[in-house]
C-alpha cells in the first residue's frame, strides 16, 4: 500500500530506467515512489546489449554491482561476418569512454534485479500497481490502484518511464511522433549456440537484411534478425523457430546452430524512432523510452537509458529548483536524441537502400572512412556518446564523404 506521504519523486514504470532512477535518487536521501503495473517482467524480446557510452554512464552512478547482480556479460568488440567467416573486428576499449565494453543481458532479469535494488535503496517500490491518472495544481498528483484500492498521491515531480508505447508522456502536454516503418527487428533467445566466441557482438549484413547474435547471460545468447514486415512474413521467421534457424544458420559460423534449444518467445517490432514532442512539463519529465524511443536496428536504446538516468539525476540533486533541472534536462535530451535520431536515418539509408545511386552513396561513404575514420565522430557514437555532436549540413557531408 501506499503510506499517504507526500513523496520528492514518483516514477512511473519500472523497468531498466525507472527502477535505476528510482534507486539512484533513493540512495541519495530523496522521498521517491516507483510503480510498476507489472506483476513480473516477461521477456519481450527487448534490446538486450548497451553500449559503452550507456555502460560508462552506468559506471559513473556506481552501479557497477548492479550490472554484476543482473548478470551482464562484458563484451569487448563488434565482430563482423559475411558467409558464416569472420571479416572484421572492432575493439572498444579503443576508443570507448573510460575504456568501457558493452554489455549483454537479459532484459526481463535486469528489470527485476534494478527493480529489487531500487527497494533496496529505499525507494518505495510497488507492483502490480496502476497509474491511472494525473492532475496538476500545486504539485503533480498520480492515482494509482493499487490491489484494487485507489489512492491519489502527490510529489515534487513526476518521472515518466513506461516505454515506448507510453501512454503516460501526454502528461507533459506533449504528444507521440514516429518516423515511418522501414524494417522489422527481432528474434528469439536461445540455448546451445556452439560458438568459441562469447566476448563479440556479432553482426553479418546482406541486401537490407541482419543476423545478430550475442551473449544475454552465462548461457543464453539472443539472436535477431532484421528484414522487411514482408519478407518476415515470406520466410515464416515471424512465427516458427525453424525458420528463425534456417534463416540465421548460413550468416553465422558453420554448425553455429545445430544444436540450438529456443527458451524464450519470438518478437519483432517495428524499426523507427519514436519520441515525445514535449520531454518536460505540469512538473514532469519523460526518461528512457518515453521520452525518445531509438530505432531498433542501430541499438541505441539501452544506453540511451542510462544517459537519461545520469543527466536528470545529476541535475536534481544539484539543482534545487527542479523545475530549472527539469527544463535544462529536456533541451539537453532534445539535442542529443536528435543526434542519435539521425545517425539512425543515415545508417538506414547505407545498410537498407538498394539501386545505383545507394551504392554511390556507399562508396562515398567508405572512402570518406579512409579519410577520416572518426566520420567527425558519428563513427564513435556507439563508444562516446552523442555529446558534443552536432547535426548539420556539414555533419551530413562529411558522413556520406559529400565534402
Amino acid at each position: 500500500m501506499i503510506d499517504g506521504r507526500v513523496y520528492d519523486v514518483i516514477v512511473v514504470g519500472a523497468g531498466m530506467a525507472g527502477s535505476t532512477l528510482a534507486g539512484v535518487l533513493a540512495r541519495a536521501g530523496l522521498g521517491v515512489l516507483v510503480v510498476e503495473k507489472e506483476p513480473r517482467f516477461r521477456d519481450r524480446v527487448r534490446g538486450e546489449s548497451t553500449y559503452p557510452f550507456g555502460v560508462a554512464d552506468a559506471l559513473r552512478m556506481d552501479l557497477g554491482d548492479l550490472l554484476g547482480r543482473a548478470g551482464c556479460v562484458e563484451l569487448e568488440a563488434v565482430q563482423t561476418y559475411a558467409q558464416g567467416q569472420p571479416i572484421q573486428r572492432y575493439v572498444w576499449a579503443d576508443d570507448a569512454v573510460d575504456g568501457a565494453n558493452e554489455i549483454g543481458f537479459s532484459h526481463p532479469r535486469f528489470q527485476e534485479t534494478a527493480f529489487a535494488w531500487a527497494a533496496s535503496q529505499g525507494a518505495h517500490a510497488l507492483r502490480p500497481a496502476k497509474a491511472v491518472a494525473f492532475a496538476h495544481d500545486e504539485r503533480p498528483r498520480v492515482t494509482v490502484v493499487d490491489d484494487g484500492h485507489e489512492e491519489t498521491v502527490s510529489a515534487r515531480l513526476v518521472v515518466v518511464a513506461d516505454g515506448k508505447l507510453s501512454v503516460a508522456r501526454r502528461w507533459t502536454g506533449g504528444e507521440t511522433v514516429a518516423d515511418p516503418e522501414h524494417h522489422r527487428f527481432g528474434g528469439v533467445l536461445v540455448a546451445g549456440v556452439r560458438t568459441n566466441d562469447r566476448r563479440s557482438d556479432n553482426v553479418a549484413w546482406i541486401d537490407g537484411e541482419a543476423v545478430n547474435w550475442f551473449a544475454a547471460g552465462a548461457d543464453a545468447t539472443r539472436l535477431y534478425l532484421v528484414m522487411t514486415a514482408a519478407r518476415l512474413r515470406e520466410t515464416g521467421t515471424d512465427r516458427s523457430f525453424a525458420a528463425i534457424v534456417a534463416y540465421a544458420s548460413p550468416f553465422m559460423p558453420e554448425g553455429a546452430l545445430t544444436e540450438v534449444e529456443q527458451i524464450g518467445p519470438i518478437g519483432f517490432f517495428p524499426n523507427n524512432d519514436i519520441w515525445s514532442s514535449q520531454i518536460a512539463g505540469n512538473d514532469v519529465v519523460l526518461i528512457g523510452d518515453a521520452a525518445g524511443a531509438p530505432d531498433p536496428t542501430v541499438g541505441m536504446g539501452t544506453a540511451l537509458l542510462f544517459h537519461d538516468v545520469r543527466v536528470l539525476s545529476e541535475l536534481l540533486l544539484a539543482e534545487r529548483d527542479w523545475r530549472i533541472a527539469i527544463a535544462t534536462c529536456a533541451r539537453r535530451r532534445e539535442r542529443y536524441f536528435a543526434v542519435i535520431r539521425e545517425n539512425d536515418r543515415w545508417r538506414c539509408l547505407l545498410r537498407n537502400d538498394r539501386g545505383p545511386e545507394a551504392d554511390r552513396l556507399r562508396e562515398r561513404h567508405e572512402r570518406a572512412k579512409q579519410r577520416d575514420p572518426t566520420l567527425g565522430g558519428f563513427e564513435l557514437l556507439e563508444a562516446r556518446g552523442p555529446d558534443g555532436l552536432v547535426v548539420d549540413d556539414e555533419a551530413r557531408r562529411t558522413f556520406f564523404g559529400q565534402d
